[in-house]
């Protein structure tokens, strides 16, 4: 029974299957210890690895993902709210994680100081990550603003499909994307191929920022250990804040441009 579920929702995602079969593992090796049952039945289970991605997009795609984002009706057989359109063009401005970027709150927003900081419950590394805001993801933040004017949410992006005061589902952010990407012709592209874009620019000749600083943008492990790990992790909140805003004004002003269709066509 437990190998046919988690091949069922393998089928679906591998990673789905894979963390499925480890949470039911664990529940069974809790189990165990119990006393309730003798042996712990998924430990042989095996579950297929995923294969990392490498997908970036090109600036013609680019292009025409942000044009359909901000016009989805302008998009034939396209379903898509003009706010999950600004949530998608969100996570491509500010390089966030899509669980991330649908949690925004308005009370983690400085609009004097132009950062969003994201508390520590909501990252994936457990560390508040504080994110500088272009000008273009400020855009962003008055058109979401418009859109829900008067709601009284919480939530930049607050779910229509809800009468409590939730953000929109993560994986209503992801199958959006999906309509999106099949109704303009773009094969293979998932939210998270926005923000490797995004990086991939980064470091590029285009921009040339080097690598460290983007895994500071993106929000992944520091390349530093011992004492200066430990700054990173518990004290310093401004980790590398100049150096992030930079990038991530660089980063917006080369989409802009390719948005525009001004920027060298590069795949």
């Amino acid at each position: 029974e437990i190998s046919d579920f988690v091949a069922k929702q393998s089928r679906k995602a591998k990673s789905n299957g894979r963390h499925c079969r480890n949470i039911i593992r664990q529940l069974m090796s809790y189990a165990v210890r119990e006393g309730v049952r003798e042996h712990n039945p998924a430990l042989d289970i095996a579950v297929a690895m995923p294969t990392a991605r490498r997908r970036v997009l090109s600036d013609d795609e680019l292009r025409a993902f942000w044009i359909a984002a901000e016009r989805p009706e302008g998009v034939e057989d396209l379903t898509l709210s003009r706010l999950m359109g600004i949530a998608l063009r969100m996570a491509a401005v500010t390089m966030q994680r899509g669980g991330e970027v649908v949690g925004m709150r308005w009370d983690e927003i400085d609009r004097s100081a132009r950062t969003w900081l994201i508390p520590p419950e909501r990252m994936k590394g457990k560390k508040a990550h504080l994110v500088p805001l272009s000008d273009l993801a400020l855009v962003l933040l008055d058109e979401a603003a418009a859109e829900v004017e008067g709601n009284g949410s919480d939530y930049v992006f607050p779910s229509p499909r809800s009468e409590d005061d939730v953000h929109i589902d993560r994986r209503a952010f992801s199958r959006a994307m999906n309509r999106l990407v099949d109704a303009i012709e773009i094969p293979n592209a998932t939210p998270h191929d926005l923000r490797r874009t995004g990086a991939t620019a980064l470091t590029s000749e285009r921009i040339g920022k080097p690598r460290f600083i983007v895994s500071q943008v993106i929000a992944h492990a520091a390349d530093t250990g011992g004492g200066a790990a430990v700054t990173g992790q518990h004290y310093d909140l401004h980790d590398y804040l100049v150096e992030k805003r930079k990038a991530l004004d660089e980063w917006s002003a080369l989409l802009e441009s390719i948005i525009c269709g001004a920027a060298p066509n590069r795949q």
